[in-house]
């Protein structure tokens, strides 16, 4: 006889989340956010050396091309300090490609142990110090480098070092 009524979403209802759910959700998010970013860093680590060395070689065969599209001589130079590569002509500079901390690709280093610091292609598109056994430019990242070695028509191939 005494019957209390029953009122849907009333106090006693419970609605939404509790607070040791929310921190349990937060801290997983938390921790799965940093093994990402561990894991990614470590792939860029990986894969910054491996595109930069590809992007120097493509730069050699466009050395090359430039010199026989302008029937001259052109140049590419490697500059270690600065980590850049400049195709450039007697007159003027036809492009320039930025390594290092500021750039796309961070590299450690950029390096050549070619007399000079640079290749050039002749009008007929023959590199006179490329073909050399042992010659070429070196890419490093933190835990990867690559030597690129080219032919004396600017055919061009990497190691891994």
């Amino acid at each position: 006889m005494n019957e209390t009524a029953h009122r849907e979403g009333g106090p006693t209802s419970r609605a939404g989340f509790t607070l040791t759910e929310l921190i349990t959700v937060l801290t997983l998010a938390a921790i799965m956010i940093g093994i990402v970013t561990i894991q990614y860093s470590a792939y860029l680590e990986r894969i910054v050396p491996d595109r930069a060395s590809r992007i120097v070689g493509s730069y050699v065969s466009l050395t090359r091309s430039y010199a026989v599209q302008r029937r001259s001589t052109v140049t590419l130079a490697v500059n270690p300090v600065d980590l850049t590569l400049m195709i450039r002509t007697e007159e003027d500079t036809i492009r320039t490609l930025r390594f290092g901390p500021d750039s796309d690709l961070p590299l450690d280093a950029l390096d050549t142990n070619i007399d000079g610091d640079s290749l050039t292609f002749n009008a007929w598109g023959v590199c006179s110090a490329c073909g050399i056994v042992g010659t070429g430019i070196t890419v490093a990242g933190p835990s990867t480098s690559y030597l690129i070695t080219f032919t004396a028509l600017g055919r061009w191939k990497r190691t891994e070092q």
